[in-house]
Formats: C-alpha cells, sequence, structure tokens
C-alpha cells in the first residue's frame, strides 16, 4: 500500500522525501513508509520529534528542503502548513492499516472530490435542512473551497491517508439558523455518537444557544472550558463522498486507535465544525476544534440540491458503490 501511495503521490526519483514521526509515538509505518519511499526517492530523512506542534529548528530546515512530507504524526505546526506555498506536498497517516486498506484512495475518488470542490467555488450560499429540525444558511466566497481524496500529487497540496470529502469556511458573521444534532451524529475529537439531540442556535457566524439532555450540557462544558469566545464560531461545512467509509466505524475500533476519517469522509454526510478558519485562510486560531459529521441532511448551493437526505445528488459526485448511510 505504501508503494501505491507513493505512486499516486507522484513521488519521483530526484525528490527529497522527510519522515516525520513523534518521539516515543505509536505510528507502525515508520519503516515501512522510509523503505518504501527510498526505493524511489534519491534522499530520504527520518525525524523524531517531541513535540509536533512546535517541530525544532533543524527538522523544520529539513521539511523546507524537501518536495515531500510524509506525516506520521499529524503535525499541526503552522511554519510546516507554511512550507506550502513554496510547492510542498504534505501527506499526513495516522489510522490503523485496516482502515487505510479499505478507504484505499483512487484517482476516482480524486475526480469526484475536485468537481465537488469547483462545484462549491462557483456558489455563493449553502442552506442546510434535516426532518430533526436543522436548517441553517451561510454565505460562501470570502474564502477558498478545498477537498481531500488520500495522496498529495500536487505542488502545495496537504492531503491526509484516507479521506475522500470536500470542504470550504463560510464568509464571516455569515452563518444562521438551527443545526440539530441527531441521535447518531458524531463528536470529533471525542470520538463519540450523539445519545440525545442538541439543538445549537447560531447567529452571525456564532453558536449562541446550546440546548438539549445530558450531551448538550457536556458540549457546553466543553465550549465553556476553554474561555475564549472564538471556539463558538462556525469553522468548516461540506459533505462526505468516500464510498467505502463507514458511520459505525468507531463500535469497531479502540478509541485510542483511531483518528476517526471514517466519520468524517462517510458518503453523503454533511460535516459540521466549530473554531478556527486559519486552515482556510482567515485569521481566527483558537483552540478548540470540533468536527461533527451528521447524517439524514439535505445540502443544497445556489438553492440547487448537492445532498437530499445524504444521497448524493451530482451526477460527478456520486458513486455507485454506495447509498446513503
Amino acid at each position: 500500500m505504501w508503494r501505491e501511495i507513493l505512486e499516486l503521490s507522484n513521488l519521483r526519483a530526484h525528490e527529497k522525501v522527510v519522515v516525520l514521526n513523534r518521539l516515543g509515538g505509536r505510528s507502525p509505518y515508520a519503516q515501512v513508509a522510509v523503505t518504501a519511499a527510498e526505493a524511489v526517492a534519491a534522499n530520504v530523512s527520518y525525524l523524531e520529534v517531541e513535540d509536533t506542534d512546535s517541530l525544532p529548528s533543524t527538522a523544520l530546515d529539513a521539511i523546507r528542503r524537501s518536495q515531500l512530507l510524509l506525516d506520521l504524526a499529524f503535525s499541526h505546526d503552522q511554519r510546516v502548513m507554511s512550507f506550502l506555498g513554496d510547492g510542498l506536498r504534505i501527506l499526513v497517516t495516522v489510522e490503523p492499516p485496516e482502515i487505510l486498506a479499505r478507504l484505499f484512495p483512487t484517482q476516482e475518488d480524486k475526480r469526484r472530490c475536485v468537481a465537488g470542490r469547483q462545484r462549491l467555488a462557483s456558489a455563493s450560499s449553502m442552506r442546510v435542512r434535516s426532518d430533526c429540525g436543522t436548517d441553517f444558511t451561510v454565505s460562501l466566497g470570502e474564502f477558498r473551497p478545498s477537498c481531500q481524496f488520500g495522496f498529495s500529487e500536487e505542488p502545495g497540496w496537504w492531503d491526509q491517508w484516507p479521506g475522500a470529502f470536500v470542504y470550504t469556511y463560510p464568509d464571516e458573521r455569515s452563518a444562521n439558523g438551527t443545526v440539530v444534532l441527531d441521535r447518531g451524529d458524531i463528536l470529533f475529537p471525542m470520538k463519540s455518537y450523539v445519545q440525545s439531540p442538541i439543538r445549537v442556535g447560531i447567529s452571525n457566524g456564532y453558536i449562541t444557544s446550546i440546548d438539549g439532555g445530558t450531551d448538550a450540557r457536556t458540549l457546553s462544558a466543553i465550549f465553556a472550558s476553554y474561555r475564549d469566545p472564538e471556539v463558538y464560531a462556525i469553522s468548516h461545512l461540506g459533505w462526505g463522498l468516500s464510498q467505502n467509509a463507514r458511520w459505525d466505524a468507531l463500535d469497531g475500533y479502540d478509541k485510542a486507535d483511531i483518528e476517526g476519517q471514517d466519520g468524517r469522509a462517510f458518503y453523503g454526510n454533511f460535516l459540521f465544525s466549530t473554531g478556527p478558519n486559519i486552515h482556510g485562510g482567515g485569521k481566527r486560531d483558537t483552540p478548540c476544534h470540533i468536527d461533527i459529521p451528521m447524517r439524514n441532511c439535505s445540502l443544497w448551493l445556489d438553492g440547487q440540491p448537492v445532498v437530499l437526505k445524504g444521497a448524493v445528488m451530482p451526477e460527478d459526485q456520486r458513486s455507485e458503490k454506495r447509498e446513503a448511510v
């Protein structure tokens, strides 16, 4: 699989590769990633760091001089992200082997995700509704949309193996309405299913109310613990396009062993999130970022249906292999 993912990522003999791992980390991929890269690339460096969110200067220098970073530690150091502008390609890989295999990406995944991104790029508004009470609108166009499809073949591209979904950030202060998290929707990074409905009120881009039972009180407490009003902002929004991702995957793994790409990418989801928008080109950087994949939602762009109750509608994004879950 590592040989194939590097081929998809267009690794060439003249390129320099850095394999980044956490000191004392649990990644099982260090040796195989190095071996697979050495079979192709002229120069492969293996680095272990203690703090992946604040890399030492020696690691930053090595990454800056490379063309491909194989990130086994999921670094969030913004200095690394700035190297994308110089053409660095980054591929994050942290999920267990079975998930890498089951969701192994293809050029067809890329085609469908790029089609979704292009549709987002031409849209000026998004509306999301559900039978359980969601009715939510945002304006689009201030930030450039993106997608993930599981490999990194183009200069300046960040991706994660695996994953297939489309997303963008709403215009600042444009989000308004109600989002109702239903039973079975997923909270990340908690890696837990919602057990009782949570009604989230949103006004001018920020969450203004969280109502419901125990789950709502827990979510409220999490936000309040950061003592930062920016954690209530609406972050990226999008939909899942992976025909092999499973909504119910959380029940099949130890939470400590997974990062949650099944939930974020499952076919026809609506991915709602809160907190920062710095990764999309905004100025908001806050430590609390919650991803919430939701089922059975309908999503329209400029009044045109993209997802209807979990079913992907545009022909150029549909996969006949998967129905809505």
